[in-house]
């Protein structure tokens, strides 16, 4: 499963430098403009997304404001810091452009989905059973004898998700629907994407992969799909990281129990109230970077803005997820059309 960008890319580093002297004494200038030009929404954005780069270089490396020169020219922004450690080039420029977002999403529970697995995985088995007969039909020689066949095509779906019952077969209270290995998450994909099997599920559904693997798998393979329920009319997250005005990562004795304390704006803070008001006893799922990190259950309503975030984060990815939270998120996807180091 994808990781996160910046761990991603301190490993490159890691590897890529090994061995070589780090240089200080050169500057690294570079260009960026928009990943689309039509995706810019008022004339500020330009100017906001160059006040977000600032912010990132600041709290990420630490650069001293001295050291950063951004220029803001229609759509181009450029950036020159200056007296560069030149082993941190390929983070820096993941840092800038990284389009990362923290969401909040309202979600279905396990109990209310299971009954649409089923009527997948029944329309799965007659669509491959279907297929299969044709080939053999077709072929003078069959792969298999057709009751083999039609014995490994009775579960299509659930042969690949595990669905997440008790013993008794009852659906456990959760937004995780179904367990999946990582090697079959993109055949899942495939299955969902059908027009037969997607017409099968409410409209406002859709799923969302774990970042991790299940906790509690000591293989480390298998990753929960999370039924997600789309409650707004654009079809985005109800709340997302921009309402964040302060974010601190903290953790228990020896690094234990690492969490997240945010607090929202006004505005945020109103949505938050309306959104826990409206789903006590249900989970809300927190997703990062397009998958999700927890899912706490709603005990009660959440006023004032405050409140906290938990996801088996290590205090380096809680602290990296902070500093983009206090940085503010870019209002467009950004990419690199022009780079150079330069001597002093």
């Amino acid at each position: 499963m994808k990781t996160n960008f910046i761990i991603a890319a301190i490993i490159v580093v890691a590897f890529s430098s090994g061995g070589c002297t780090t240089k200080k004494d050169f500057d690294f200038k570079v260009t960026v403009t928009p990943q689309r030009f039509n995706s810019i929404s008022t004339p500020g954005d330009v100017n906001k997304a160059a006040e977000v780069i600032n912010k990132r270089l600041k709290y990420f490396f630490s650069i001293p404001q001295e050291k950063i020169k951004l220029d803001v020219a229609e759509n181009k922004i450029s950036l020159t810091i200056s007296n560069i450690d030149t082993s941190k080039i390929t983070l820096i420029k993941n840092v800038i452009t990284g389009y990362d977002k923290l969401e909040f999403w309202e979600t279905y529970e396990n109990m209310e989905i299971v009954g649409y697995l089923s009527k997948a995985n029944k329309v799965l088995r007659e669509i491959e059973t279907n297929v299969t007969g044709a080939d053999i039909v077709k072929k003078t020689v069959p792969k298999a004898p057709a009751d083999t066949i039609k014995k490994d095509n009775q579960n299509p779906l659930f042969r690949i998700l595990s669905p997440r019952v008790t013993a008794q077969g009852e659906p456990s209270p959760s937004c995780m629907i179904g367990l999946v290995s990582g090697k079959d998450t993109s055949e899942i994909n495939r299955y969902f994407k059908m027009d037969q099997i997607k017409s099968l599920f409410p409209p406002d559904l859709k799923f969302y992969w774990s970042m991790n693997p299940y906790k509690y798998d000591r293989s480390k393979s298998l990753y929960e799909l999370h039924a997600i329920k789309v409650t707004t009319t654009n079809k985005q997250a109800p709340i997302d990281g921009s309402v964040i005005i302060s974010a601190e990562a903290t953790t228990g004795s020896n690094n234990s129990g690492v969490k997240i304390d945010l607090i929202m704006d006004s505005e945020g803070a109103r949505t938050w109230a309306g959104i826990t008001r409206e789903n006590i006893n249900r989970c809300i799922a927190v997703v990062y970077d397009g998958y999700v990190r927890s899912y706490p259950r709603v005990m009660s309503e959440i006023s004032g803005g405050s409140t906290e975030i938990t996801g088996d984060f290590t205090i380096e990815e809680a602290n990296d997820l902070v500093n983009i939270l206090k940085s503010g998120e870019l209002p467009f996807q950004l990419k690199i059309i022009k780079e150079q180091i330069v001597k002093e």
